[in-house]
């Protein structure tokens, strides 16, 4: 008999609520978040269980738990999974046993849990990238310093542009500096670790094919995206990221505002960098036409973010067909 349990995690505790096939509540109550805690559940529930939780609080900590240990994990995804149940008023019991019966019921809507293995890279890539944001937000205070001296001198970071920084005497831009020089150092470290660990697939070698964009940028693509089958089709993928134009809409009119950004900060990021990259080193692609058309109306960044969800999507034909890039579409 299959058993299906729906866990509510939290910091310390977790609460669980485990249905039997027919329904009938087997367990219901609050775990210590921790191995007792997991080893405790499933001397209840036994090992022929499913279990759902939300992809919210430190879900690969459970991941790592259960996954070996018990017939299913699944994620639910935790917007579809309340605007299922219309759970707007949640407690630890309603939100565990919403999920319990949604999971038994079949009708969990699911978000993506990625391998083991891509979890260890995805993990590095997200570290890295949470420090190059670090970095680049200090980079932006110092050209902020630098214009209220009314200098709009562009500035390199390599060792001639830190000397001339520093000659500046500047004692705001001089801390600044030391934050983006002790940031250099892990960022550093963990590139090298990602190109030495990590393994190129065949789908980041296919995308590897793409102009101007490095073995980095192609390993976050493919870890957060993962397989692209889990899509119905090329544009969920850059909904997916959060890199699609919000609409509103009032009667007949239909009025599209900025990127709604609910999504995948990390792919988002990554697609509005690959797609600068590409422009910068390709020379001339279906792309960077649609870049440079673009840019000469609007901006470059607006240029870049409308390119980064065309870059998706073309990486969504490229994985979907296995087929390399194709320059002029």
């Amino acid at each position: 008999m299959t058993i299906f349990a729906g866990l509510d995690v939290h910091k310390k505790y977790f609460h669980a609520t485990a249905l039997e096939e027919s329904g009938a509540v087997l367990v219901q109550e609050n775990f210590p978040n921790d191995s007792g805690g997991y080893d405790s559940l499933l001397a209840v529930t036994g090992e022929e269980v499913k279990v759902a939780l939300e992809a919210t609080y430190a879900w690969e900590y459970v991941f790592e738990e259960l996954e070996d240990r018990v017939e299913e994990v699944k994620l639910a995804h935790p917007k579809r999974a309340e605007a299922i149940t219309k759970e707007r008023i949640k407690t630890d019991v309603r939100a565990s046993e919403a999920l319990a019966k949604l999971l038994r019921l079949g009708w969990l809507p699911e978000a993506w849990a990625p391998p083991k293995e891509t979890r260890k890279v995805r993990e590095k890539l997200r570290r890295r990238a949470y420090l190059v944001w670090k970095r680049t937000g200090f980079k932006n205070k110092i050209k902020a310093d630098l214009a209220k001296q009314g200098i709009r001198k562009k500035v390199s970071y390599n060792g001639e542009g830190m000397e001339w920084l520093r000659s500046l005497e500047t004692d705001s831009i001089n801390d600044y500096l030391d934050m983006v020089e002790a940031l250099n150092d892990p960022i550093e470290r963990i590139t090298k670790e990602i190109k030495k660990e990590a393994r190129a697939t065949e789908e980041a070698k296919l995308l590897m094919t793409i102009p101007g964009i490095g073995f980095v940028w192609f390993l976050t693509l493919t870890t957060e995206l993962g397989d692209v089958e889990r899509f119905f089709g090329p544009n969920e993928v850059p909904a997916y990221a959060g890199i699609v134009p919000s609409t509103e809409q009032s009667g007949s009119k239909e009025v599209h505002g900025s990127i709604t950004k609910e999504g995948n900060k990390y792919l988002r990021w990554a697609a509005v960098e690959c797609a600068y990259l590409h422009e910068r080193y390709a020379d001339d692609t279906y792309l960077t036409r649609f870049f440079h058309k673009l840019a000469a109306k609007k901006n470059d960044q607006t240029a870049a973010v409308a390119m980064g969800r065309k870059l998706l999507i073309t990486a969504y034909w490229m994985l979907k067909r296995g087929e390399k890039f194709r320059p002029q579409g």
